[in-house]
């Protein structure tokens, strides 16, 4: 393996994904024995990748380090309302990182070279990732739908509102509450998503560009919404905590609206954030996949195997319709990550690092 191959190193704290990053080369080596070698084909895009690039997760903030957040970050959808003491027997997760086993350590044996896998290391922008055994997980296919996965904790008959819910976790939450028998509400930007939205079965749609949240929620729904999944932060979240129902559950998994900025996911006076959740006894809960993990081998092959039957659809994005043309090669990461901060993304943002 006498080779080289290239990866995206953090050399810069800041949100600007241009600036952080570098193209870098590294010898490509024979794997560890208790490695698996993996060539990179696909990578899913997350908000939170300027989270990373700024130091601000899942690092000691000294450069350089490997980047390509979305391996993890998506997994935080695998435990959606975990905080409600509910029975479950079904979840959905979110898992992007995929490509095929090229090598393989002397002492693994239970997987084979040109194996289609996913892999779950931070660090997916890069053509070939060296992986522990017990972090890879076959898939049937090279099929980048296995790169949107997600998990719901919710009950039929209640009222679910997703937020961003035409992006690339937001579309499955529609899908997977449907399936639970749930009505759900969506937002969104455009009239591109929102009829994309109605396709996957999303009961209301409401374009926040064009209708006025809050009016729609206190007309349509005026005894409030039993569960919302919320990741824009800022204004969205302080109108959606307003329009809970009593003992209603609001789980922030992220704030895309303050990634750029740095801007708090809480706007407004934190005293009528406390009064509102003591006067209706909401639960207002943060989600970190890092403690979940020990749910994965259970629910994933469940997950892989509704994709690969279509009993999901997944929605992917790659770049098809921006100005410079599909996400290809690991040059386009950057195209790409901010391709789905201008908003204008529609379901999960992915590159394509290489041919198989």
């Amino acid at each position: 393996m006498n080779q080289v191959f290239r990866k995206l190193s953090v050399v810069k704290l800041t949100t600007n994904f241009a600036e952080a990053v570098k193209l870098v080369e590294q010898p490509l080596v024979t794997p560890a024995d208790n490695q698996v070698l993996i060539k990179n084909i696909y990578a899913g895009v997350n908000a939170s990748d300027v989270n990373i690039t700024a130091g601000r997760y899942f690092t000691d903030a000294k450069v350089p380090f490997d980047v390509g957040f979305e391996v993890f970050i998506d997994l935080s959808c695998y435990e959606l309302y975990n905080f409600m003491s509910i029975n479950v027997t079904q979840t959905l997760c979110i898992i992007p990182g995929l490509g095929v086993i090229h090598a393989l350590g002397k002492n693994v044996t239970k997987y084979r070279v040109g194996q289609p896998a996913l892999f779950l290391e931070s660090k997916a922008y890069s053509e070939y990732v060296y992986i522990k055994q017990e972090n890879v997980i076959p898939v049937p296919e090279l099929k980048p739908d296995y790169l949107t996965l997600l998990r719901g904790l919710i009950k039929e008959g209640e009222k679910v509102l997703i937020t961003a819910a035409a992006g690339g976790t937001g579309h499955l939450c529609v899908q997977w509450a449907k399936k639970k028998g749930c009505h759900v509400i969506g937002t969104t930007s455009s009239p591109e998503k929102a009829n994309m939205l109605k396709e996957l079965g999303c009961d209301r749609v409401i374009n926040y560009k064009t209708e006025n949240l809050s009016e729609v929620l206190r007309n349509e729904y005026p005894d409030g919404i039993d569960v919302v999944w919320e990741s824009i932060g800022g204004e969205m979240f302080n109108t959606l905590v307003k329009h809970l129902r009593i003992k209603g559950r609001l789980v922030v998994m992220g704030s895309i609206s303050g990634y750029t900025t740095g801007g708090s996911t809480i706007a407004g006076n934190l005293s009528q954030l406390t009064n509102r959740l003591i006067l209706k006894s909401n639960s207002l809960n943060g989600f970190l996949f890092t403690q979940y993990t020990e749910e994965f081998p259970q629910y994933l092959p469940k997950l892989i195997q509704m994709l690969a039957k279509n009993e999901l659809k997944a929605v992917l994005d790659l770049g098809q319709n921006t100005s410079g043309g599909e996400f290809k090669g690991i040059e386009s990461v950057v195209r790409g990550v901010e391709h789905l901060h201008t908003g204008r993304s529609n379901g999960k943002v992915v590159v394509k690092i290489q041919e198989p």
